[in-house]
């Protein structure tokens, strides 16, 4: 038991040195992210779906014609933020920079018995993160749909057909929908009823009606 607090002690100790606080930040900060978007989730939004739809769903550069890649266009693609949604994808570089992090001044007190300084981790910690989630962005947006892809911008889910997730959705209080594209890709919006007086609980599927902001209205679908 002493053994085991000791190795919990000297790990906070190795967390908390200045050579690891920048990871240990970033680390916290996932946490922190965890948390609200938890809590986002009891009362029927969700930090992914939001920030989805306030981010642009391609990245276009003046002079660049329909089938010509902009270096900007063809960096987002390589680190995979068109796979993935932007929170997810932030989480991932996050976490990636803090493992990669630790794992330099790990092997620098195993091999040399002290911490690199940050002007040599950061870089190393920067570089590892950047190949790290362009493999592992490419493993998880094969396994977790990215909302608003292949070039399909939100105002073009008009008229797509949806099934609200969570919440009890009213006029005034949206909650969250499921919808999918024509190219049945998985997308989340927020969505209220058209009417006063109406309600879509968990389950109810609804079609796109008209968007002001990040809400859309939406109407009762009976197929």
């Amino acid at each position: 038991m002493d053994a085991v607090i000791h190795m919990e002690a000297t790990m906070v100790d190795f967390m908390l040195t200045q050579a690891n606080l920048p990871f240990t930040l970033s680390l916290a900060f996932v946490l922190i992210l965890g948390v609200l978007e938890a809590l986002s989730l009891c009362i029927g939004y969700s930090l992914v779906g939001a920030l989805d739809d306030w981010a642009p769903s391609d990245i276009d550069s003046n002079g660049v014609g329909p089938h010509e890649v902009s270096g900007l266009t063809e960096i987002a693609a390589w680190l995979c933020l068109d796979r993935l949604p932007l929170l997810i994808w932030f989480v991932l570089v996050l976490i990636s920079f803090s493992i990669t992090g630790y794992i330099s001044n790990y092997l620098s007190m195993a091999i040399s018995n002290e911490l690199l300084p940050q002007s040599v981790t950061l870089p190393i910690a920067l570089f590892f993160t950047a190949l790290s989630y362009r493999y592992v962005g490419a493993l998880v947006g094969r396994i977790l749909p990215k909302n608003g892809s292949c070039a399909v911008s939100i105002d073009a889910l008009l008229g797509s057909v949806g099934t609200v997730t969570i919440g009890c959705a009213i006029k005034g209080d949206p909650s969250e929908a499921l919808v999918k594209d024509q190219y049945q890709q998985q997308h989340c919006v927020l969505v209220e009823p058209e009417l006063a007086g109406v309600e879509f609980s968990r389950g109810t599927r609804v079609v796109l009606l008209r968007r002001e902001g990040t809400v859309w209205s939406a109407a009762r679908f009976d197929s």
